[in-house]
């Protein structure tokens, strides 16, 4: 719910709007918990008009599946509501690669620009399957751990990037990456993820501030 750019919109808003521009994408719903904790993020997605399904916080995969039983979509595309720079056209390209296979992400693109997408049907088979916690909390290991079971693929990232670049908002070094470049790039409508990657190495002093930043191997399976 943290503002970015001058517009004062949020990075749920950012992501919304970023993930809307992708072509094959019907419906963006966000699933969030349940729980006092999640009400305002509830409310500020219902005064902006944006779909939002709610469900358990502990086990990750019952939301999503409950979102999908609700929604009901031939094909989901799992993205984090911490990733205001999602590539769009990255997302196409996994869309696009998905027939033929259970379960696409990507090869070498910056951390939080991705996403996941798998066919509905998957989903449900890690639903009844899945029985350790980190299959719970993080949605889609059962899918790409079981490769006896599914096909998966990584699509290799659509740019050739000159450096390593972190655009996640986990700390307040990653918010103050994004900050910074939203209050200088983004004039109304979401901001190119090339012109992203050109500011950020004409200003490194930017780019260098989140660099030190660990990511915990869990929330490095949860951002896939």
């Amino acid at each position: 719910m943290m503002p970015l750019g001058k517009s004062g919109m949020t990075i749920v808003e950012h992501v919304y709007h970023r993930l809307s521009l992708c072509g094959n994408i019907d419906k963006v719903v966000f699933a969030i918990p349940v729980g006092d904790t999640n009400d305002a993020l509830a409310a500020l997605l219902a005064e902006k008009d944006i779909p939002c399904f709610r469900g358990s916080e502990e086990n990750v995969l019952e939301r999503f599946y409950s979102c999908v039983k609700a929604y009901d979509p031939e094909i989901v595309v799992r993205a984090t509501c911490d990733n205001p720079f999602v590539d769009w056209m990255q997302v196409q390209r996994e869309i696009e690669s998905l027939p033929g296979h259970d379960y696409v992400s990507s090869a070498g693109a910056p951390l939080g620009t991705s996403v996941e997408v798998f066919y509905a049907k998957g989903l449900y088979q890690a639903y009844d399957n899945a029985s350790s916690d980190i299959e719970r909390e993080h949605v889609t290991p059962y899918l790409y751990l079981h490769l006896e079971l599914f096909k998966t693929m990584k699509v290799p990232y659509h740019l050739d990037l000159s450096s390593d670049y972190r655009l996640t908002v986990d700390t307040d070094l990653d918010y103050e990456v994004a900050r910074r470049i939203y209050d200088d790039l983004y004039h109304g409508s979401p901001i190119p993820n090339s012109e992203v990657y050109e500011y950020l190495d004409e200003h490194t002093e930017v780019r260098t501030l989140n660099a030190g930043v660990i990511q915990k191997e869990q929330e490095l399976i949860a951002k896939r």
